[in-house]
């Protein structure tokens, strides 16, 4: 991928959707593993959605915006807002008129359809998205050595931990800045802001929560798609908080995006895949930097330097980086190309352990 797009990290997630949609040599292997437990969970959700129609169309219509608990608004206030029971949702030219009943029929049925498809692919969507990873890398035609350089400073004055910080049960440093998203991401809480305030408010709001999680969960997503290329480097727990700390805004805008599509119903588990296609990408454009700086090209930034995502700019770096990485390019191609001749170089399927666990989930995800 060109340099440039270092400096644009949300764009990561359409060339992971790109590649997923292009590439056959990880389109099919990924898509194999769950296309018959989709189309099992596709026709039960349709059976479901069918089923309960009518039910929760009562449902809506008298418990949630009508006499019964009344739990959006009372029946005048809803007339007043929604004349013919009409919503528009959105905003400026953008907004479009909706169904009140519909409107919030969907927005209950939505999520319900996406979790009865995500509890029939769960097991072979862990594997998808390992396997998605892996198979990116191999694409990539690098050796090991490659990957296993470790971590090259390229900060000349790198920000410093606090010593009395908080680590987790891992070991690993515990960011200030988000310890108190947890309470926020909380379910019950969710439950409360979803339900309870962002509906009655406004019919837009919940299409804004979504936002808002993103947002609030963006730094730690960037952080854990990177977990297998931090693995990869066999860095410490110190080097990655380091690392992510120098490029946060960098790892904020992606975890932003990579989330954010993630939530869509239904699709977001398919972004799911393909958001770690996006990850490799970037780890891989991360690491022909990182060469860069091991090998001189690059002198480790000043303060003055960094910019805005931590590294620094293009024309402001005094080299030709698309020179030097069709350098760094050659001499690792031609060092793996001994190796094509074999057939598990071939066919660049890598050795996946541990489980592809989502954005949203805890847990670490490694792929060998």
């Amino acid at each position: 991928m060109p340099s440039e797009l270092l400096h644009l990290p949300p764009l990561y997630t359409l060339v992971g959707l790109y590649r997923l949609l292009t590439d056959p040599f990880i389109r099919q292997p990924v898509l194999d593993k769950i296309k018959h437990a989709s189309v099992r969970g596709l026709v039960v959700g349709g059976v479901y959605a069918a089923a309960s129609w009518k039910v929760m169309d009562w449902f809506v219509r008298h418990f949630l915006i009508g006499e019964g608990w009344n739990v959006f608004k009372s029946n005048k206030a809803l007339e007043k807002s929604t004349p013919g029971g009409v919503v528009n949702v959105g905003i400026g030219r953008l907004r479009i008129p909706i169904d009140i009943v519909l409107y919030t029929h969907l927005f209950i049925l939505l999520p319900q359809l996406s979790s009865i498809l995500r509890y029939f692919i769960y097991k072979n969507l862990k594997i998808a998205r390992s396997r998605a990873y892996s198979l990116t890398v191999s694409s990539r035609g690098k050796p090991h050595e490659f990957w296993s350089q470790g971590y090259i400073e390229e900060w000349a004055e790198p920000p410093r931990a606090a010593s009395s910080g908080q680590v987790d049960q891992n070991g690993r440093r515990v960011r200030s800045d988000t310890q108190w998203i947890e309470w926020l991401l909380w379910w019950p809480t969710q439950l409360v802001l979803r339900k309870y305030l962002f509906l009655p408010l406004s019919p837009s709001l919940p299409l804004l929560a979504p936002l808002v999680r993103s947002f609030l969960r963006s730094i730690t997503t960037g952080e854990y798609l990177h977990q297998p290329y931090f693995d990869a480097k066999g860095m410490s727990n110190d080097e990655i908080w380091r690392w992510v700390e120098e490029r946060k805004w960098a790892y904020r805008a992606f975890g932003f995006a990579a989330s954010l599509v993630e939530s869509i119903p239904i699709i977001g588990l398919f972004f799911s895949i393909s958001n770690r296609i996006g990850a490799a990408m970037w780890a891989f454009d991360l690491e022909k930097r990182q060469h860069l700086f091991s090998a001189g090209v690059i002198k480790p930034l000043q303060p003055s330097q960094v910019g805005f995502y931590g590294m620094g700019k293009i024309d402001d770096l005094g080299v030709d980086i698309q020179k030097a990485e069709s350098d760094i390019d050659r001499k690792f191609s031609t060092r793996s190309s001994n190796k094509e001749d074999s057939g598990d170089a071939q066919k660049g399927i890598l050795e996946l352990k541990g489980e592809g666990l989502g954005v949203g989930e805890s847990g670490k995800e490694k792929v060998l």
